[in-house]
């Protein structure tokens, strides 16, 4: 009797042997496939998942970490970008605001950077905008605020983004703006112009386009008043399937204010729409300290 019990959980064992040795097996070539895939799957404590979008330079991931479950976004970038991404690292890694998108840590790899980002579940303002249509004046006034703020709260460190536009602007789960992409971003030294043209030029302010040297903080504030424009409208101020035409638009100011907008968007001047108000108003609402007088964008338009 003795000897079947020995002979029992000698067979055990050695069964259990054989599926550890087949488990073992199966987890190296598990991890040569992983290693040996260009689709990779990890990157640190992060399982990646979905594509979330695509850029210049690289796509977005959906994903989540191992330990915590937390979901990131993460930009992948390949290395050979990496001095386009110097500044708007270093600027992107001190800038703690509520309305601008947290970057989390930075993973850099042989081949690429992958910067953790906060997820913004709400996603792009643009495809926002798209599925609601023009939206409602008190929701774009709690959206163009934000945003507000967290330009003020760049301007206020003299760094000027240069990018705004609806694709940069995120939302979170209950609809608050996340400002991110930082890829333009610039210091800006109170008195000195910059000339190097960037953005979509949709947003573009008239001197950039004009191919002039131009105050950063100014062609932000210009950008903000296209988006609050878009945001009520539902559509681009100075909108062209002709890109050359959309320049000489937004040269020359020509845009149409609609009809629905409430008066404390736009006033009447002899029974004809007083364009710019729109534009000054953008001012008004970014800071009312900023010495911006009524007709800045006027001027401007008509340099």
């Amino acid at each position: 009797m003795s000897y079947g019990k020995t002979r029992t959980a000698g067979t055990s064992n050695y069964s259990i042997t054989r599926n550890q040795r087949a488990k073992l097996a199966a987890d190296y070539q598990e991890l040569l496939k992983e290693l040996s895939t260009h689709n990779i799957r990890t990157v640190g404590n992060y399982a990646l998942e979905d594509t979330l979008g695509e850029g210049t330079y690289g796509k977005v991931k959906l994903a989540t970490h191992k330990l915590t479950g937390q979901k990131v976004a993460i930009k992948i970038i390949p290395k050979l970008h990496a001095e386009n991404l110097t500044r708007e690292i270093h600027h992107h890694r001190y800038l703690h605001h509520p309305n601008i998108i947290s970057l989390l840590e930075i993973i850099p790899t042989e081949t690429e950077i992958y910067m953790v980002l906060e997820y913004c579940e709400g996603g792009e303002l643009y495809d926002f905008l798209v599925d609601r249509g023009r939206l409602r004046e008190n929701l774009a006034r709690k959206i163009f605020g934000q945003l507000c703020r967290a330009v003020k709260y760049c301007h206020d460190r003299r760094v000027v983004h240069r990018d705004l536009k609806l694709e940069n602007i995120l939302l979170d789960a209950h609809s608050n703006v996340k400002l991110g992409d930082f890829g333009f971003t610039r210091e800006c030294e109170s008195k000195k112009l910059l000339e190097t043209i960037c953005g979509s030029t949709g947003y573009s302010a008239p001197e950039m386009l004009r191919g002039k040297k131009y105050s950063g903080l100014e062609v932000d504030i210009w950008s903000l008043g296209v988006i609050l424009y878009t945001l009520l409208c539902g559509a681009l101020p100075f909108d062209d399937d002709d890109e050359n035409e959309m320049k000489l638009k937004i040269i020359k100011g020509e845009y149409e204010m609609e009809e629905f907008l409430s008066a404390g968007i736009y006033s009447k001047k002899n029974h004809q729409l007083e364009k710019y108000d729109l534009f000054v108003q953008t001012c008004e609402t970014y800071h009312q300290n900023y010495h911006y007088h009524h007709h800045f964008f006027f001027f401007r338009c008509n340099k």
